[in-house]
């Protein structure tokens, strides 16, 4: 079989390996034995310093290793950059979550008086029990503050003995409650306003009348000595003397 002088080039490393098919080998020797281009270039190579094929086979595995770190190193670069993208959604999410919490937990609601239902002076044993407990002044409040926090404040008046209450509740623990009824139905609730076991059975009995005021119209009045009734108070009660 004649082959062309191209094919011939490139299996001459192979026939001088000594792996090509007999065949195949036949045919390049009669071929070198009629081309004479092709016939210099195998005596070339058969004459060629076998150090110098090492040194350029070296070469090349050392290029090749060099290649292979380099591929390595951008991969790592690319897997820190993703981790490091990864990290810092994390971070803005938890400063974002971190943020909310401080806000909800420092937001107090400011529940007006319409949540209040019935204010009644009640006689109740237990005073010993619990400060919200026994004769005195109880609210019966709305599904909406039913897990609001009593706090309130005896003021002198001409009358007698009046208290200005306010219902706190924080946005957290709103939405904490809200979480943990799930699906419940919301459920109205009775809360102590003064009573024997907070402020003793003589101010209880002898308390003249009842002023409810929003959370932060509340505090804002509460640290005020000897401050009179805030004119905004709601009066929800008044002991009646008849």
């Amino acid at each position: 079989m004649k082959l062309p002088c191209y094919l011939v080039r490139d299996l001459l490393p192979l026939y001088q390996d000594e792996v090509c098919e007999p065949e195949t080998a036949a045919d390049l020797r009669e071929h070198l034995d009629n081309c004479p281009d092709c016939r210099a270039l195998w005596e070339k190579m058969q004459t060629a310093d076998p150090l110098e094929g090492e040194a350029v086979q070296a070469r090349r595995q050392e290029e090749a290793a060099v290649l292979r770190r380099v591929k390595r190193s951008q991969y790592r670069k690319r897997v820190l950059m993703v981790l490091a993208a990864v990290l810092a959604t994390l971070c803005a999410v938890c400063l974002g979550l971190r943020l909310v919490y401080e806000y909800a937990n420092e937001t107090y609601l400011d529940y007006d008086a319409r949540v209040i239902g019935e204010v009644s002076f009640e006689a109740r044993d237990g005073e010993e029990n619990s400060p919200l407990s026994g004769t005195g002044l109880y609210a019966t409040v709305s599904a909406e503050a039913a897990h609001a926090l009593v706090s309130s404040k005896l003021v002198e008046t001409e009358e007698g003995t009046a208290v200005v209450f306010t219902l706190g509740c924080t946005l957290k623990n709103q939405w904490l409650y809200h979480w943990l009824e799930g699906t419940a139905s919301p459920q109205s609730a009775e809360l102590a306003i003064c009573t024997a076991g907070g402020y003793g059975r003589t101010t209880a009995e002898t308390l003249c009348a009842a002023y409810y005021l929003p959370y932060h119209a509340f505090m804002s009045w509460f640290y005020q000595h000897d401050a009179p009734v805030p004119e905004e108070a709601v009066l929800l009660w008044q002991r009646s003397y008849e």
